[in-house]
């Protein structure tokens, strides 16, 4: 079974065997852009990561040293007790902050992977490494979307997910520890100073156990896509789900994680009701979704709560996987617009129309034009 690994990047490629006066250079400046740099620090930082990169893509070096420059990749090689040659494609992503320090070393670990015959991708999360707890908890939350679109794509195709978790900050490492009961088949990690690989399999969890979701649908439903939802409406919801913004809420990291577990199970039953008073189905609509299968009616149902809020906010919001416009021509009686329903496979378009009153009513489910 192929394999897909994620490993969040430290800076222990960098401060790993240097001097003192070097380390708390790069201790105090681990959260800096370059552009935050003095030009002195930028010199010394530079030179460094410089002589690190040479000596880490040396060809001729040896794995044990490179075990010992990288926690990153002191997981991975053990993982694959010192054979990097899988007989079948292994993808790497490597998370990495939006600092320079970060940047830097997540390269130098995809250009040595690249190097030994793998395939790696640097995934750059916005203050991933930074030191205000609100912006962190922002940072998990957006790490959980990523999870649940690209890993979770991954394993309908038949991979094997693994978080390797030696290396990396201690912060992002406890949250990926947690979510990988939920996206990995398993997590490893070298125990201590040890050699020794720990795995942790994937446990069957209830996340929503107490069905918060259901109880709460339209309200989730209305945050996943930016609807504003007041501390007063949320009431009910626990506070541990939600993250306050003035009088409203969103989600918060555990929110994400809530909600994207429980989603599906929702989505996939039946079709839901529009969010918006301004949206209506047709008959020939609801006919027409009654008989596609259920993977089909999850990214439906979440198709028509973008547009729900495409009408709510009088056209500002229109992302690309919705793409809401006016029709061409006359290639349907009555509809006048349409809107992507989902463009892979079959590619289906939502195709409706305005009344005088300004409700837009949902005429078919119809193939791409």
């Amino acid at each position: 079974m192929p394999n897909v690994m994620v490993s969040p990047c430290g800076t222990s490629l960098l401060t790993n065997q240097v001097s003192n006066e070097l380390r708390t250079l790069l201790l105090e400046t681990a959260n800096r852009q370059k552009a935050d740099l003095t030009p002195d620090q930028q010199e010394k930082i530079a030179e460094h990561i410089q002589q690190r990169r040479n000596t880490l893509l040396d060809p001729s070096l040896h794995l044990e040293t490179v075990k010992k420059m990288s926690a990153e990749l002191n997981g991975i090689i053990t993982y694959h007790n010192g054979d990097l040659s899988p007989s079948v494609p292994e993808y790497h992503f490597l998370l990495v902050s939006d600092t320079y320090q970060g940047e830097q070393v997540g390269e130098m670990v995809a250009a040595w992977l690249r190097n030994n015959g793998l395939i790696a991708s640097i995934i750059k999360i916005p203050d991933l490494a930074t030191s205000e707890a609100e912006t962190f908890r922002n940072a998990m939350s957006e790490l959980i979307k990523w999870c649940d679109d690209t890993l979770t794509s991954y394993q309908q195709q038949g991979y094997r997910v693994i978080f390797s978790l030696t290396g990396g900050f201690k912060g992002v490492n406890g949250f990926l520890q947690a979510i990988a009961m939920f996206y990995a088949d398993e997590s490893v990690y070298i125990f201590q100073a040890s050699s020794q690989l720990l795995r942790i399999p994937k446990l069957p969890i209830n996340i929503d156990k107490e069905g918060i979701v259901g109880k709460h649908l339209t309200l989730f439903r209305k945050l996943e896509v930016n609807f504003s939802v007041t501390r007063q409406e949320a009431r009910g919801i626990p506070e541990t789900l939600l993250f306050p913004v003035d009088e409203n809420v969103t989600l918060s990291e555990w929110g994400e994680l809530v909600w994207r577990q429980a989603k599906p199970t929702y989505y996939q039953q039946k079709l839901l009701p529009p969010l918006s008073s301004r949206l209506e189905y047709s008959n020939r609509f609801q006919s027409d979704v009654a008989a596609i299968g259920s993977e089909r009616l999850e990214i439906l149902n979440y198709r028509l709560d973008q547009l729900s809020r495409y009408l709510e906010s009088n056209g500002d919001y229109n992302p690309l996987s919705l793409d809401f416009k006016k029709l061409k021509g006359k290639p349907h009686p009555q509809a006048t617009h349409e809107c992507d329903a989902w463009s892979d496979k079959d590619a289906k378009r939502l195709y409706g129309h305005f009344e005088a009153t300004g409700t837009f009513v949902v005429d078919s489910l119809s193939s791409h034009l």
